[in-house]
Order: structure tokens, then C-alpha cells, then sequence
């Protein structure tokens, strides 16, 4: 065929010439121009193993998910953040934007999954079903079987582009790479740094440099812990869009929460029935039930917090909006982990909420029982003393310091807080550094004590010339100690024979510490605190919280700052006044001879009920636990 219509043609020669010309129009015609939610809409099939309901996509099943898709495709838009909660689809909303960019928008992709093995996972349950039962995808990635097919577990080609897909514990798979889209998925999950090259998101958002005004970055994920969650960072960087829904009743525009800006309770139910749970307008006080849900979602609108942030978008939305849960269904979920206790509840927050837990609104109420024990002492060193202990944390201007007396059982009594101020570089400076080691307390007895051992931290501020210090007084159980990265078989050991460094199993010190605030009751592993205590002093103990990260294939349980510019000053020297006490080993029978020969000194038999003698043990010889050091006056 030449491609010349003669006249007088026949019809089926002329259909023949228009069937070639489609054919050439449809191989060079550019790809259609569509959104995210309009690819999703026409050609995404979910697949039967992933979905509750499978079949073609429907965004009006959920229409928040509408301007969270389409951000990934608004060219004005670079950085796309989804702070969410379970069950409202994020998921898809990442898979649908990852078959709209395979499909109209080719380029190289990148996703970040919290490990190398979840990494693995997503691309087998959750990226080949879509591949497979996605008509419109089926033929954009070779059959993994062929032989050099460019189809691997964690490598996809397809016409244009490439898909890397890495773990956060896998650095080697943010190399040299060129990227034009970057997924992050679940990354309050990730390793903290990828090995020894630094924090994986950055080293993912650097791949992307030469795509400078056409790369998209989308950061998704349930939150964290207040002050370390990445996801609400990347929020608060946003213009923090919320999803605003008419009130079936008013009209008026409102947000679905748990607790408004007043800390009312938004969803209510009939006492014992929380199943029956149902949305109190806080505009008007109409009841809204799961049957208004729909009708509401329907007419919602994304409402930017912060409108004069251009370029990157954020969306925060939880459980109370999702078409899939009831409110009585979240409401038995809140009750059933409030009763189980505050880890249940900070993973309640985190995924139904889609909030970050911040520990302080629990630990306020802690605080301020804790500051509620403070007690008048008998005297400077109350009666059941037996050791004192000093634990001393450097810092640039200052060295600050806690003195803590022990008694039977652990049973322990703050005896002095206090700072050094002053330039560490000088030698006055620790010259009072000694003298407030080499201080005397009155026991309740009338005589005088000494500390007995003393820990100062060497691991930050001034090294070298707190191990100097600590060298030369060595004989008077004087430590240098440091903070150890891993789990140690006791809370202290030596680092090595020739130094006199000990390093701590700061996790262990601290449950230990934790565990003994949290009895009530005088005696055993009790803490007593002097009624002068300043309250500043409650805030510092509580200022840390549990996280629990992956680093190095192992999971570990840390200790964080709930926020990163709140002092611990007074938690760290309290766990250096704790290894004090560790290092000294003192058994309960010393514990008895000590205040047994306190009694004697008071013209007493005994510190117990009265008719009651405990004997007076000498400990055996080459014993090295050093008594009180008690002397007249």
C-alpha cells in the first residue's frame, strides 16, 4: 500500500488506509493527560488477596483519598506528606500513584521500606497483584522467568523507567542512581541512619537532584512519638491540609476528632454501650451517625492550615473519617487499650488517631504525684541512711550532681542536688569540683558521713579532664564512667584492664530507676525526695521515653527524649548515683552492720521496732566494700 487514496477507491481499501493511520496516531500520540484519581478511576483493578473489595477502583468509596492522589500529579507540587491513620487507605493512594506513573509518566522510582525483608514483602503481596490483575500495567514489566528480563524482586523495568525497591537497613540500594519519584512508606519505622552514611531520607531526597523541578517526594506513614515521629516533622513543614466536612445538621465546616482544641470528648456513647458510639457537632450539638458518614465525605473539602506554604503538601486524616470503621468500633478500640495500659494506648493514638503519642500528657499526671512524696527528713541524712553516693553530669559551663543516700533494700533518700559553675578547662574549677566530694553530711545520728563513690560522666563534655580528675582519686572510688551502645551482662563493667573507665548499661539503670519511683509505699526500692526540692527537678526524671528501633537486624529498646530541647540533667546524674551504688556491691548484711553501729552510736540497739537486736557483722577480710565513712564530730 502506497498511502495514496485513488479515486474510486473501494470501501474496503478505505478502511484498510484508516485503520494504518489509527494505528500510527496511537503509537506517537503523546499519553493522555490525567490525573491521579482519573487513572485510578478508569483502569486500577484491586486484587482480590489485598482488598475487602475487590474489582475496579472507586475513589467515591472514599473521597478524602481524592486530593491526596492528585498532589502526586499536580506539577506545582514536589514533596507530598501523608500523616495518617489505619484503615483509610494509604496504601492504594501510594499504589495508585506509583501504576499512574508506570503507565502515563515514566521515570526511575524509588521505594523505601522500613527493612530490606518488608521491602521484599510489599513487592511480592503487594506490587505484583497489582501488576498482574491491572490491565493497563500487565504488559509494562517482563515476565520475571525470561532471562534478562530486567524483573527482579526488588528491581522492575518497564518502558521508561525503573523501580528500585529497598530496605531503610539496605543503604547500598540508594546508590548513585538517578531518581525522579521517591515513595517512603511507613518511614517513622525506619533505621535511623542507613549504616554509616547518614539518615536514609535524606539520602534518598539527594538521588533526586537532577530531577530539580520535576521530582516528586512522597513521605507516608503512621505516626511516632511526639518530638521523634518524621512524619508529623515533614507535616509541620507543610501547609498541613485537614480534611473539613459539613455538618449534617448545621452545615457548618468541621473536623472528625477524638478530643477538639478544648479537650472535649467529640465521640460519645450510653454508659456501657461504647459499640453505640456516635459525633457530637462541636458547632452545634447535633448527633452524627455512621449513616451521615457517607453523605459528608462525599461534600468534604481539603483545607490547607498554613496556605503560604507552596510546593509541598501535607494531609493528616484518621480513623474517624474511614468508610471501613464505625464509630463504636474505634470506641471499643479506645477503652479495650486504655485498660490494657499506655504502650496499647500510644499505638491506639498512632494508628487511630494518626497522631503522634506525646508522653508528656501521661507522665504530667506522674509528675506531679511524684512531686506530691516530697517529705520533711528527720535530718540531713535521714535515719535508715546507710551509704551516700554521688553521681555528677558534665556540661560545657557547669557540672551538675545529685548526692543519694541508701538503706536497706535499696530503699534510697535524695540527699543533695547541686551544681559546680565555672570553665571545666580550669583548675579552680575542679578544686570545688573535690570539695563537694569531699563534703561532710549529719546523719540523724549527730555524726558526720562521706560519700562513699562517686561516677562522672566522661562520655560528652571535657573527657579528658574529668579522667584526670577521676585517675588521681581512684583510691577514694572516684569513676570516670561512659554510657555503652550495647547490652551489657551487668548495669556496669570495666572497659578494659588498664583504665579505669566503667561503661553503663544506661537501659538497665534506668528501668531499675523507673521501677523503684514507681513504688508506693515506703520500704524496699522505695525513693524518697527532701520536701525542698524544687519541681523542675520531676520534669528532668520523667523527660525520657521508650522507643524501640531496628539497627543492625536487631531490635532495641532505647531510651529518647520526648522532646529533644527538654533537660536530663537530674535523670542522668540519678542513674550515675545508681552505678555508684552498683560499683560499691554492698551486701544487705553490711547495709544492717552499717545502721546497726548508727543505732549503737544513737544509744539505741536497733533502727527496727523496739525490743528487736540486729548482730553486728564484720565483713570477711579482703572484702573491698569501704564502710560508710562515719566520724565524730
Amino acid at each position: 500500500m502506497t498511502g495514496v487514496i485513488e479515486f474510486g477507491a473501494s470501501p474496503e481499501a478505505l478502511k484498510r488506509v484508516w485503520a494504518l493511520m489509527a494505528k500510527v496516531r496511537g503509537r506517537w500520540a503523546p499519553p493522555p493527560r490525567m490525573t491521579v484519581t482519573e487513572w485510578a478511576d478508569t483502569y486500577r483493578m484491586m486484587s482480590p488477596e489485598n482488598s475487602a473489595e475487590p474489582g475496579r477502583y472507586n475513589s467515591a468509596r472514599a473521597p478524602y483519598q481524592r486530593g491526596m492522589m492528585d498532589a502526586v500529579s499536580d506539577p506545582t507540587i514536589e514533596t507530598v506528606t501523608m500523616m495518617t491513620s489505619a484503615q483509610v487507605g494509604k496504601n492504594e493512594i501510594c499504589h495508585n500513584a506509583l501504576g499512574w506513573i508506570m503507565d502515563l509518566n515514566p521515570g526511575p522510582v524509588l521505594w523505601v521500606a522500613p527493612t530490606e525483608k518488608a521491602a521484599e514483602k510489599w513487592s511480592k503481596t503487594r506490587l505484583a497483584p497489582m501488576l498482574r490483575d491491572t490491565p493497563r500495567l500487565k504488559g509494562k514489566v517482563a515476565d520475571p522467568k525470561s532471562r534478562d528480563s530486567g524483573n527482579t524482586i526488588l528491581e522492575k523495568s518497564f518502558p521508561g523507567g525503573l523501580l528500585f525497591v529497598v530496605g531503610s537497613n539496605a543503604p547500598s540500594g540508594l546508590a548513585s542512581q538517578p531518581i525522579q519519584y521517591v515513595f517512603g512508606d511507613e518511614i517513622d519505622r525506619m533505621e535511623e541512619s542507613a549504616g554509616t552514611e547518614g539518615d536514609i531520607l535524606d539520602l534518598a531526597q539527594k538521588r533526586t537532584t537532577t530531577y530539580a523541578g520535576r521530582r516528586k517526594i512522597v513521605w507516608v506513614s503512621t505516626p511516632g512519638i511526639k518530638g521523634h515521629s518524621r512524619i508529623f516533622k515533614s507535616w509541620e513543614q507543610s501547609d498541613q491540609r485537614r480534611y473539613h466536612l459539613p455538618c449534617i445538621h448545621c452545615g457548618a465546616q468541621i473536623l472528625l476528632q477524638w478530643r477538639d482544641e478544648d479537650g472535649c470528648y467529640r465521640v460519645v456513647w450510653p454508659d456501657g454501650e461504647p459499640q453505640n458510639a456516635h459525633y457530637v457537632c462541636d458547632q452545634c450539638g447535633g448527633l452524627i451517625t455512621d449513616g451521615h458518614k457517607p453523605m459528608m465525605l462525599r461534600k468534604g473539602i481539603w483545607v490547607p492550615g498554613r496556605p503560604e506554604v507552596r510546593g509541598h503538601a501535607g494531609f493528616a486524616i484518621n480513623e474517624l473519617y474511614s468508610p471501613w470503621r464505625t464509630f463504636g468500633e474505634i470506641a471499643v478500640a479506645f477503652l479495650r487499650a486504655k485498660q490494657q495500659g499506655p504502650n496499647h494506648l500510644m499505638v491506639w493514638v498512632n494508628t487511630s488517631l494518626g497522631e503522634p503519642w506525646d508522653t508528656r500528657d501521661g507522665d504530667e499526671v506522674q509528675t506531679k504525684g511524684l512531686a506530691a512524696r516530697r517529705e520533711d527528713y528527720d535530718a540531713e541524712v535521714p535515719t535508715g541512711v546507710a551509704y551516700l553516693t554521688l553521681g555528677g553530669d558534665m556540661q560545657d559551663d557547669r557540672w551538675e550532681y545529685i548526692i543519694r543516700g541508701w538503706g536497706r533494700g535499696n530503699e534510697s533518700w535524695l540527699i543533695k542536688r547541686g551544681m559546680v559553675l565555672g570553665n571545666p578547662a580550669l583548675d579552680e574549677f575542679w578544686v570545688r569540683v573535690d570539695q563537694v566530694i569531699l563534703a561532710e553530711f549529719r546523719h540523724a545520728s549527730g555524726y558526720l558521713m562521706r560519700i562513699s563513690a562517686a561516677c562522672l560522666d566522661a562520655g560528652g563534655h571535657f573527657n579528658r579532664e574529668v579522667h584526670r580528675f577521676c585517675r588521681a582519686r581512684s583510691q577514694r572510688r572516684v569513676f570516670a564512667i561512659r554510657g555503652n551502645t550495647r547490652p551489657q551482662a551487668t548495669p556496669v563493667t570495666r572497659s578494659n584492664k588498664r583504665t579505669k573507665l566503667l561503661l553503663l548499661d544506661t537501659v538497665s539503670l534506668k528501668d531499675t530507676f523507673f521501677a523503684r519511683i514507681r513504688e508506693e509505699k515506703p520500704g524496699p526500692g522505695y525513693v524518697h525526695w527532701p520536701i525542698n526540692l524544687l519541681a523542675d527537678y520531676f520534669d528532668q526524671i520523667t523527660s525520657e521515653t521508650v522507643v524501640y528501633r531496628t539497627e543492625g537486624g536487631r531490635r532495641r529498646r532505647l531510651y529518647v527524649p520526648r522532646n529533644e530541647r527538654d533537660p536530663n540533667e537530674a535523670l542522668d546524674c540519678e542513674v550515675y548515683a545508681s552505678a555508684a551504688w552498683e560499683v560499691m556491691a554492698v551486701v544487705p548484711e553490711d547495709v544492717d552492720r552499717t545502721l546497726h553501729a548508727l543505732a549503737e552510736l544513737m544509744g539505741r540497739k536497733s533502727l527496727d521496732a523496739p525490743g528487736t537486736t540486729l548482730p553486728v557483722q564484720v565483713p570477711p577480710r579482703g572484702r573491698r566494700v569501704r564502710s560508710a565513712g562515719i566520724k565524730r564530730d
